[in-house]
């Protein structure tokens, strides 16, 4: 009997051995695995969070430098300086795309950002190509190019609509899983009455409003004038006349030293002043 091996508690702690390495290991790697993916997670937050800092810029810039171009009373030089800057923002975007390491929903939304600045550029391009077959003397000129306004202006209109709820849906990603450090691109600067004061002519209109800063104004419009006094208060702008024939209110929804953009009270459409 004593030949006979009492295995059973070695085998046992050969096993229990075995199981512990075991257990000591993939408690190892689980640790060194979560180490990584966290380390790894900062990696794409960091690129994406510079990333997107790159493209509020490029929009902020592009929109800016977009505004500007109806200033340019050449409509001809005015419709090459928008195709420029909408191929611009398409190849910025571009940029955004190829960044290694950023977000899958930053990536996808500059995909298709480049799709829908390209079909804007397209829009224009057919606009400038269409506005060159009207004959500006002709009795309807007036008329053809009011049509040709709403036509692509809708089909503008549509196309930044999918590109502004493509970046809030992608925002909205963003910060869901990264905080909010993801801003969206801040309001103009403060402006006040001694910014607005000086000459500003309404772009594609003959009309230019002379704000002084002794706040009368006038209004030069067809070849006459129409003097009166004028107030700001609240991003609003209001023209009394002085002949009593009423006033007009300008709400600005943007302004920066170049031009400023606003509606009238009975209007949606958006104006411009430029800067004269």
């Amino acid at each position: 009997m004593g030949g006979v091996p009492s295995g059973g508690s070695t085998w046992k702690n050969i096993l229990i051995g075995i199981l512990t390495t075991v257990v000591a290991y993939s408690i190892v790697n689980y640790i060194k695995d979560k180490k990584e993916k966290k380390k790894e997670k900062e990696k794409i937050k960091t690129a994406t969070i510079d990333a997107w800092k790159s493209l509020i810029k490029y929009e902020e810039l592009s929109t800016v430098n977009y505004y500007a171009a109806f200033c340019n009373e050449n409509l001809a030089s005015q419709m090459e300086s928008l195709i420029y800057e909408k191929d611009q923002l398409a190849k910025n975007y571009g940029i955004i795309g190829s960044k290694r390491e950023i977000d899958d929903d930053l990536a996808s939304f500059a995909t298709r950002a480049i799709g829908n600045t390209n079909e804007i550029k397209k829009i224009l391009e057919d606009y400038r190509d269409d506005l060159k077959d009207i004959n500006a003397s002709a009795a309807n000129a007036a008329v053809l190019y009011n049509e040709l306004d709403s036509l692509y202006g809708e089909k503008i209109d549509m196309a930044r609509a999918r590109d502004e709820e493509s970046l809030k849906t992608t925002l909205q990603s963003l910060v869901k899983k990264y905080g909010e450090e993801f801003t969206v691109p801040q309001e103009a600067a403060a402006f006040s009455k001694d910014d607005l004061a000086g000459r500003w002519k309404e772009a594609g209109v003959d009309k230019l409003f002379d704000l002084k800063s002794d706040n009368t104004f006038i209004m030069e419009a067809s070849g006459n004038n129409y003097p009166g006094k004028w107030k700001f208060s609240d991003k609003t702008i209001t023209l009394t006349y002085d002949d009593g024939s009423g006033s007009i209110t300008l709400h600005v929804i943007y302004y920066n030293d170049k031009y400023f953009r606003f509606t009238l009270d009975d209007e949606t459409t958006e104006r411009q002043c430029c800067k004269k």
